[in-house]
């Protein structure tokens, strides 16, 4: 049946309950038959039963929220665990996730791991980037050149490097 201005709505449980004049009685008695199907399933919101009449009793349970929290604050630590291996020259992705796991005492560990780069050789915070600069055409035959090279790659021509190459300096460590 449709409902008519005769009718009655009733606040339950902080919710609105429009119901027709004829069925209030029965409504009134057993309220858990008609609230069973609208209660929320849901793992986050939760509804209590044994709330008192008018009031609505929701939000999510204490175990919800440490975990959430838990969550929070490892992507935390795991994002900073990230961050400092890098900057240590250790590899980034096994960091994190020892940070997510084991939080603070994955950090911890995380930063006292020694570096496997040289701190004069990159600054704090940064990560090394490969030099690269424009190809150098060769003055004999046009040919394009890395900046760093000594010899032509087309005729082979003495070049006057523009910087010395990666790899002489790292030989020549």
């Amino acid at each position: 049946m449709p409902l008519t201005e005769d009718d009655l709505v009733l606040i339950v449980r902080g919710r609105r309950v429009p119901l027709n004049r004829a069925m209030v009685d029965s409504f009134l008695n057993n309220q858990e038959k008609y609230f069973s199907k609208l209660q929320p399933k849901g793992a986050l919101v939760q509804e209590n039963l044994d709330a008192p009449r008018g009031t609505a009793q929701g939000g999510i349970s204490l175990g919800w929220f440490l975990f959430g929290l838990y969550v929070v604050v490892a992507l935390f630590f795991s994002g900073m665990s990230g961050y400092v291996a890098v900057t240590k020259g250790l590899p980034p992705i096994p960091h994190f996730f020892i940070g997510f796991f084991f939080s603070l005492f994955g950090f911890m560990y995380v930063v006292t791991r020694p570096a496997r780069v040289a701190r004069e050789q990159v600054p704090a915070g940064m990560v090394k980037v490969p030099r690269t600069a424009s190809p150098v055409p060769c003055p004999e035959c046009g040919e394009s050149n890395h900046p760093a090279a000594s010899r032509c790659a087309g005729c082979g021509a003495k070049l006057q490097p523009a910087f010395e190459s990666e790899a002489a300096r790292a030989a020549r460590k």
